[in-house]
């Protein structure tokens, strides 16, 4: 059910995964982090009453009418011998889930992050995240983006149940229909080749008018479907629920001529520093740093400039086995944990530097994901699989079990944020 995306650099493999899995851990107990609520008076109970109310001027998204610069992390929990498609769905899970689960949301918030970006999460996440309270989170709507045909009726019907289990997890939680719910992202990274087949089969599709989103005569059969896949996400929650999100569509560097979205609320892309100069080795330098992200992060603003422009990924991965490259470019994997730390720090100074106001950036990721190729696979990390080593913490085995070790970027983070 879940695909990846394959990003391929000289022979590299850029797979993006993200989802649930499990391990025992155990870290010390966390401090909570700086939060816009208040801190819970009892450890795991919020008493804090706020209301959420996300909206967009045309640079940042507003909470409650006031600036809300997104500081998140991609999670995805993670524990050797469960997957993702299986936890998800499941009500509750056993001990070392839930203790994994727990502890991890309390650390994210105790390193200064305002906002998780899930994918796939089960109904533990949005307990923990309710019962902490202090921190918010972005939903991501998983779609195939490998399909043959994103217009094929069945695919779509599939997709928009799909859209439905989500919704109504997140709901049945947050039974007072106010879930600290920044944005939903309708789908990740469809692949240049599915985007392609979908618009050559459907040439006559060039437009979507909706209850909600309606595009211009111009847009793609790929784009079309997102349009509708979002208007109807849009009117399934507020018909059920009462509530009507943002919504918006994470971008690739692959398909950023192919794709875009700026008939949704804002604008997303995944932008990674080692992609630039292979996808866009033409990009201008950035206006501040000189860097070629931060020239990439200003063309994408510029490219819809009355639009929030907000950065769904970004990071370094540490796998040994790949060619050690080092600033200011970084490489796909190779990087010391040292080159983590100050690569994803400058990274996150060229986009609050950059020549237009950015909305925020969410960093990929808080756990290494082991898992690749089934159940077998999450016991090991491979040294040759570069996006088993995105973690912002690693996980250690201590006898029978698995507990979680911050690397040198969770620090450094968690001075940054502050």
């Amino acid at each position: 059910m879940y695909s990846s995306q394959s990003f391929k650099a000289n022979n590299i493999d850029h797979r993006s995964k993200y989802w649930c899995f499990n391990v025992l851990f155990l870290l010390f107990l966390g401090i909570y982090g700086c939060t816009d609520q208040k801190t819970p008076t009892l450890p795991g109970t919020n008493t804090a009453t706020t209301t959420f109310n996300f909206t967009v001027n045309r640079d940042q998204i507003l909470k409650n009418g006031v600036p809300f610069d997104v500081k998140g992390v991609v999670y995805v929990p993670f524990s050797p011998g469960y997957l993702p498609w299986v936890i998800e769905r499941e009500e509750t899970l056993d001990f070392v889930m839930n203790e994994r689960i727990t502890e991890d949301i309390r650390q994210i918030r105790a390193m200064g992050a305002n906002t998780i970006r899930l994918w796939g999460a089960p109904k533990k996440c949005y307990e923990v995240i309710k019962q902490q309270g202090g921190i918010h989170f972005i939903q991501t709507i998983w779609i195939n983006g490998e399909q043959n045909d994103f217009q094929e009726s069945g695919f779509k019907d599939q997709t928009k149940t799909y859209i439905r289990e989500v919704v109504d997890r997140i709901y049945s939680v947050f039974t007072d229909k106010n879930p600290p719910l920044v944005a939903y992202l309708v789908g990740n990274e469809l692949s240049k080749d599915a985007i392609v087949r979908t618009n050559l089969a459907h040439p006559a599709i060039n437009a979507y008018q909706g209850t909600y989103i309606q595009t211009s005569g111009t847009v793609n059969a790929t784009e079309a479907f997102l349009a509708e896949m979002a208007d109807y996400l849009k009117q399934y929650e507020i018909e059920r629920y009462g509530r009507r999100s943002l919504v918006s569509y994470a971008n690739d560097i692959r398909t950023a001529d192919e794709l875009d979205v700026p008939f949704l609320d804002f604008r997303s892309h995944n932008v990674y520093a080692y992609a630039v100069p292979y996808y866009r080795p033409g990009t201008r330098p950035g206006s501040t740093s000189g860097t070629m992200l931060q020239g990439w992060v200003e063309e994408l603003k510029q490219r819809h400039p009355d639009k929030p422009l907000l950065l769904t990924e970004t990071g370094l991965s540490v796998s040994p086995n790949a060619t050690h490259v080092g600033p200011p470019n970084y490489g796909y994997g190779g990087n010391t944990t040292t080159d983590q730390a100050t690569g994803i720090i400058s990274h996150l100074e060229d986009i609050k530097t950059a020549n237009k106001k950015i909305a925020g950036a969410c960093i990929h990721e808080y756990l290494d994901a082991w898992w690749k190729f089934g159940l077998d696979d999450s016991f090991t990390q491979d040294p040759s699989d570069v996006e088993e080593w995105f973690g912002l913490v690693k996980m250690v085995r201590v006898g029978g079990n698995y507990m979680t070790e911050p690397r040198q970027i969770f620090y450094a983070l968690s001075t940054y944020w502050r």
